[in-house]
């Protein structure tokens, strides 16, 4: 059965980008954009949604969307990158036009954040979109979904005590996990499989989330 996306590509009608830097330059305009937009809305999301606007999991995932697009995994890895780059700009030149201050020592932290983990949310992305070996895959599907557990478990509710925003990031990575691991190009004809796989890849992911949350209060405070 013929991929869709590459379907669309081969035709010439579709809008995806076709080349390496197509997917770097919209890597950038989608990190821009939604730096800034995580900025107002930070001030407009109701609770207990308010934390999906200040968190490593929803700034993570555009890397591993814009990753799918590449072709490359290489592409995939700048692109992801490039993505958290975006969202710092974007974010903190927003926050200083509406009046907030802008802490040098915050930007250069979440620089650094997004230098370790955007390039590897972009190639994941890459993975779960490109390769056929269903392990590989599976273990790529379960990446974003562990990255939004590991916020909402260790993040939300241990550090911060907050059940109502920790329940909507479980809520959500579980989700990612089973729907990313049955929809992977690997797992076509044996959905419930990569989805079981995706979820057993848990097993490795949530403790290595755990540990980077506990280092990143560490260093936070």
């Amino acid at each position: 059965m013929t991929d869709p996306l590459v379907r669309v590509r081969s035709t010439g009608t579709g809008r995806l980008p076709r080349t390496a830097a197509g997917v770097l330059a919209v890597a950038v305009l989608v990190g821009v954009a939604w730096g800034a937009a995580t900025s107002g809305l930070q001030t407009l999301l109701p609770w207990p949604f308010a934390g999906l606007a200040n968190a490593v999991g929803p700034w993570l995932a555009p890397a591993f969307a814009v990753g799918a697009l590449a072709r490359r995994p290489w592409t995939a890895a700048v692109a992801g990158l490039l993505v958290c780059a975006g969202e710092v700009a974007g974010y903190y030149a927003v926050s200083s036009l509406r009046g907030f201050g802008v802490n040098p020592s915050t930007v250069l932290l979440w620089a650094g954040s997004g230098v370790l983990g955007g390039p590897l949310l972009g190639a994941a992305g890459w993975c779960w979109r490109r390769v056929r070996a269903l392990g590989p895959a599976s273990s790529a599907a379960a990446v974003l979904g562990a990255v939004f557990l590991t916020e909402g478990a260790v993040g939300y509710g241990w550090y911060l005590r907050h059940p109502g925003d920790a329940v909507v990031f479980c809520v959500l990575g579980a989700a990612l996990v089973l729907v990313l691991g049955a929809t992977s190009v690997a797992a076509r004809g044996a959905r419930a499989r990569g989805a079981g796989l995706a979820a057993a890849w848990l097993v490795l992911l949530l403790p290595l989330g755990a540990a980077g949350h506990v280092a990143l209060r560490a260093v936070t405070g």
